[in-house]
């Protein structure tokens, strides 16, 4: 029987020494009244991690407030490259929610690349559908899509985002992505 006893209580005092060393082992771990083990958080409130890519001086990965805009994570990257296409992201939406921002480069970028400062932009997020069928390369039917699209789903975030639209693919995109703009 006194073996018996001495088993029991070792037994119980291993159990304790696991708990004990476990503990130790990963502080994160904690016991609350009710003996359950509760992971707490290290993680920053009101910040987020934000991968920027594309056209801009040091492309990475930043931790941020949410509550910056895209100007200034670009900003925080250097600024954007002489090659960043500025009419392709609307660089006064507020980070919240996104973990990565891609600034695309002008289509067909030289250095020796003349803009032609009277050519007409459609605005995006503006434009009806009339406005969208002035573009070579969109249909009624397909400027009816962008509309419905636009409506359903929100202002578009980059030009890019056209290609989420039923019948836009790569080739059509960069056929009309020249007279498009978000501002």
């Amino acid at each position: 029987m006194a073996a018996l006893v001495k088993w029991v209580v070792g037994a119980v005092i291993g159990v304790i020494l696991v708990i004990v060393a476990f503990t130790q082992i990963d502080p994160n771990i904690q016991n609350n009244q009710g003996g359950v083990s509760i992971i707490s958080s290290t993680e920053n409130v009101g910040t987020i991690d934000v991968t920027i890519e594309g056209q801009v001086a040091h492309p990475g990965t930043y931790t941020v407030d949410e509550n910056l805009t895209i100007l200034d994570l670009v900003n925080l990257a250097g600024g954007y490259l002489t090659s960043a296409d500025l009419d392709a992201i609307n660089d006064s939406l507020v980070l919240k929610g996104r973990s990565l921002v891609y600034v695309p480069i002008i289509s067909g970028y030289s250095q020796e690349c003349v803009i032609d400062p009277y050519a007409k932009k459609v605005n995006l997020n503006t434009a009806t559908k009339e406005e969208l069928m002035e573009i070579n390369g969109i249909s009624e039917v397909l400027a009816e899509r962008i509309v419905a699209y636009r409506e359903e789903n929100g202002m578009f975030q980059s030009l890019e985002d056209l290609m989420n639209v039923v019948g836009i693919g790569t080739k059509t995109y960069e056929k009309i992505r020249d007279f498009l703009t978000l501002k």
